[in-house]
């Protein structure tokens, strides 16, 4: 993909965002008292608040997905494992439910992966790939302002 590509699809998401959040607070608000907006025995209105609900939930996930992409890079190195069997880089320690981005080298090339530290009773792992050493793999940590 060519640059001006790449930057008019990031600057078509970045407007995207603000009604995506706005669409999804209008559900969630709608949902906290929806017989008031929906007949409850109108069975196309109770489909609809079923695919509203879900759609809500995509659009969370989406504006995640792009927060993530959009967000700064606070910093990259190698993981060590520390004296506490915490993995850490440049003294930031990750534990459960913490995501990072490592670098992944597959057929299409190397590419940052998005992925979520846990601990399996023994030791942490990655919730893409259990399979992937974490002691040495170059990572990196992006702050999402929540």
């Amino acid at each position: 993909m060519n640059e001006s590509m790449k930057n008019k699809i990031t600057v078509e998401l970045e407007a995207l965002l603000p009604r995506m959040q706005r669409v999804s607070q209008m559900i969630v608000t709608v949902e906290g008292n929806w017989p008031a907006h929906y007949n409850r025995e109108n069975p196309e209105d109770q489909y609809l608040r079923g695919m509203f609900c879900r759609v809500g939930d995509l659009l969370d996930d989406a504006k995640r997905l792009l927060d993530q992409a959009f967000a700064e890079v606070v910093d990259e190195g190698i993981l060590t494992k520390n004296m506490g069997g915490r993995y850490a880089l440049h003294g930031r320690e990750f534990t459960s439910g913490q995501t990072l981005e490592y670098l992944d080298q597959n057929d299409d090339g190397v590419c940052w992966e998005l992925s979520r530290i846990e601990h399996n009773g023994h030791d942490y792992y990655l919730v893409d790939d259990c399979s992937i050493q974490l002691e040495g793999l170059r990572v990196r940590y992006k702050h999402i302002a929540r």
